[in-house]
């Protein structure tokens, strides 16, 4: 009987006990044994025995057929360290029995089945703890469906992130055994994945088992360009998200200098191999030095130290300073519409070849206004043409004297497209980036009828810094600017219709003519209806000039200023050109601070050289983030985070341009008219006469929605200014506390822009819509 038992806690199969639960013996031989006897037999046989095979069948088939390497590696130590413990122990046993241990075996040589329970006391907590944690990670998943992408891989629930966090929970419950055994086993576990890393951070590469279960992934839908992406639901927990973004970064970047490497050929941009194996070793040397289990803040220590010896040593000469500082320019003059020029133009080509196409389109809806322009498509080799267009406008005007024009229109032009929303957005699809949600409104479709967007181009090493996200909010920004700029141009180009400003025609003709006097009357009619519509257009034109030129003085150049002398901290900004006085008084005192100066900037440089940094250099990732802190700053400012006044601004822009085109054929019926009248010398109403005073009325009714949207405009300005006083808007910018880190001051108060909307004159008469009604009496 103790032969058999002890063969079955071993996990054989014994022609005694049953391998059920309900009945432990087998049919014929309970009757043998006492209700207590049993009782302790089927405790030995259902929480040794039973767990002992369970856990040794579970753990096999993990072994052998589980995708994550770090469960693997868990199951392996169960495997070969504590379920060995557990057979030596039934050795143990045994032997006390064959060497009649007093403290197993009694008198007569009996052996008592309550000491063969008393000496495996606590293995049953042990097993059954260890029968829970295979089963967790055996278990299956739904293998179709989202179910099976979102819980696991491969239909497996348990994930290496999974499996470390529960056993570092387990650390926790108070139970000896159940504590020392999470900790070994956590170890193992937590061992195995910084193999994982180690292959990743050093080499750039993706470990070859267990990938799948790796934090990091290469996107399937862009594998030819090497997107790696995040996945956090299979981040560790002692790892946070910043420093998952570092090594990230990290192994991208050595990706990137090895592709980098193979496809140039560039002796230039090669790395010695023996200072990269120097440097792997260090950095193989600082992840050794992390005791197990991992501490969260020492293991970003490691990570921070390897991203900045990586910086340091090899990415600073591969994305040199020079050259951030001139995409992030190109970025600024175009893109933040920098260069007014190129706005212009791209304003004027857009425009000219929407008047081609209407043109060459039919007539139908000439009589809508604005609304004419919704049946027009436009194609990408049209969106091409209007930006090939534009960059031609702009090289005329810029001129061909000054080279470095030429050389910054041509580089720009090498990476700047303007593109259908559509194709963009199948484009960031196929790589797997998602659009910023955090801009609501759209302004894209204003330049075109169909909605586009002006892109860069990310060539290789600038994709270490900015980021296909990145480019896309630097788009949102462009449409928004340029949809600002192109409403203030269309309402100035309102003034050069003279023919609804002045009266010419009577002029041609006799002082004391009938036509003379009809075109007067007119005239003088014309010019009382439309004295409120030129009210309500210099306040537009002047509402909109002044938030353009509040966004790009106060917000774009002093932000860019700002991000740029933290780039560059050797850039001295000045407000204006000192007066001579100024000049003179400044030579005398650094003539008279001079060698105090060369002191100064000398222990300034060996402070530089002793730390390993250089003043004009930035680690590419604290690039990015300050990059990324430097755009939302930028959108914040600019107020394109508030959805309440993007979609009223959306509406007045609407109505504006419905507004101009109505000015438009108000021109070309009223030019009609008295084309009629001096031709036919003719005083009776007719046609166009009546087309006439239906425009006027549909002028009317667009002028009175323009006030209103002047007056919420203004009104919602101040409001937010005040939410802004009272520190109700919230912050939603978030960085590191790295104390070298760029954070945005974000001191652009809407006060100033507000100074500036100064009504008090003849422009708050005009926004009040009873004033501007006034003049209709």
């Amino acid at each position: 009987m103790l032969q058999e038992l002890l063969l079955a806690l071993s996990g054989h199969p014994s022609p005694l006990l049953s391998n059920g639960n309900d009945n432990v013996l087998k049919p014929g031989t309970d009757e043998f044994l006492s209700p207590a006897e049993t009782t302790l037999l089927t405790s030995l046989s259902n929480d040794l025995g039973q767990k002992h095979s369970s856990i040794r069948a579970k753990a096999y088939n993990v072994v052998t057929q589980h995708a994550s390497a770090v469960c693997r590696a868990v199951c392996v130590a169960i495997l070969s360290n504590h379920l060995p413990q557990f057979q030596q122990k039934i050795l143990e046993v045994e032997r006390s029995i064959l060497n009649q241990d007093p403290s197993i075996v009694g008198a007569y040589n009996i052996v008592p089945l309550s000491a063969i329970v008393a000496a495996f006391d606590g293995w049953d907590r042990k097993l059954e703890w260890l029968w829970r944690l295979v089963s967790s990670i055996q278990t299956e998943g739904s293998r179709d469906g989202r179910d099976g992408e979102s819980t696991g891989i491969k239909g497996y629930l348990c994930t290496a992130s999974a499996v470390i966090e529960y056993l570092r929970d387990a650390t926790h419950t108070g139970n000896p055994d159940i504590e020392q055994l999470s900790l070994d086993l956590v170890k193992i576990a937590e061992t195995a994945w910084l193999k994982q890393l180690a292959l990743w951070l050093l080499y750039g590469k993706l470990p070859s088992i267990g990938a799948a279960d790796f934090f990091i992934v290469k996107s399937t839908k862009d594998s030819e360009h090497g997107i790696f992406i995040l996945r956090p639901d299979l981040i560790p927990p002692f790892v946070d998200p910043a420093t998952a973004s570092s090594i990230l970064f990290v192994g991208k970047s050595l990706s990137l200098i090895k592709a980098r490497g193979v496809s140039d050929g560039d002796e230039s941009q090669t790395i010695d191999e023996s200072a990269a194996s120097k440097l792997r070793a260090s950095h193989l040397q600082e992840l050794q030095s992390l005791k197990l289990p991992v501490n969260a803040t020492r293991f970003t220590g490691a990570i921070r130290c390897i991203r900045l010896s990586l910086s340091k040593n090899i990415l600073r000469h591969l994305l040199p300073l020079p050259n951030v500082i001139e995409v992030l320019r190109i970025l600024k003059e175009y893109f933040l519409l920098g260069n007014g020029d190129f706005a212009l133009a791209l304003i004027s080509a857009a425009d000219e070849r929407l008047v081609d196409k209407q043109s060459n389109s039919t007539n139908r809806h000439r009589h809508k206004g604005s609304e004419s322009l919704s049946h027009l498509i436009v194609k990408e080799a049209e969106v091409g043409s209007v930006l090939a267009r534009a960059w031609t406008t702009l090289a005329s005007v810029q001129g061909f004297d000054n080279e470095d024009d030429d050389d910054d229109i041509e580089l720009a032009r090498q990476l700047i497209e303007l593109s259908l929303e559509s194709k963009v957005r199948q484009q960031k699809d196929a790589i797997g980036e998602q659009a910023p949600s955090t801009l609501p409104d759209s302004f894209q479709d204003l330049l075109l009828p169909t909605s586009t967007l002006l892109t860069l181009r990310i060539q290789s090493p600038l994709d270490l810094f900015l980021t296909p996200a990145d480019v896309a909010t630097y788009s949102r920004i462009h449409a928004y600017l340029l949809a600002l700029r192109r409403s203030h141009l269309h309402l100035s180009k309102l003034f050069t219709l003279s023919a609804l400003r002045r009266d010419t025609k009577s002029r041609r003709v006799g002082k004391h003519s009938e036509q003379n006097q009809t075109l007067r009357r007119r005239a003088a009619e014309r010019g009382r209806r439309t004295r409120s519509v030129w009210a309500t257009v210099r306040s537009a034109a002047f509402l909109l000039a002044t938030i353009s030129a509040y966004f790009q003085a106060e917000v774009i150049q002093s932000s860019w200023e700002e991000f740029h002398g933290w780039l560059d901290p050797s850039i001295k900004r000045t407000s204006r050109p000192p007066s001579r006085q100024e000049q003179h008084f400044m030579s005398r005192l650094d003539n008279s601070m001079a060698p105090k100066q060369h002191n100064a900037e000398g222990e300034a440089l060996g402070f530089e050289k002793r730390n390993g940094t250089d003043g004009g250099l930035r680690d590419p990732e604290r690039l990015m983030l300050a990059h990324k802190n430097f755009l939302d700053s930028l959108c914040h400012s600019l107020l394109l985070r508030d959805s309440r006044f993007t979609s009223r601004l959306r509406t007045f822009m609407t109505e504006m341009d419905h507004f101009c085109a109505l000015m438009d054929r108000l021109e070309k019926v009223q030019q009609n008219v008295d084309v009629e009248i001096c031709a036919t010398a003719r005083t009776a109403p007719g046609h166009s006469e009546a087309e006439e005073e239906h425009l006027f009325d549909q002028l009317d009714t667009a002028r009175r929605k323009l006030d209103a949207g002047l007056a919420a405009l203004v009104k919602l300005l101040q409001e937010m200014d005040i939410a802004s006083t009272s520190g109700t808007i919230h912050n939603s910018m978030t960085g590191p506390t790295d104390e070298d880190e760029f954070l945005p001051t974000r001191n652009h108060g809407l006060d100033r822009l507000l100074l500036q909307l100064d009504f008090t004159s003849s422009h708050e008469r005009a926004l009040l819509p009873n004033e501007t009604d006034a003049y209709d009496e």
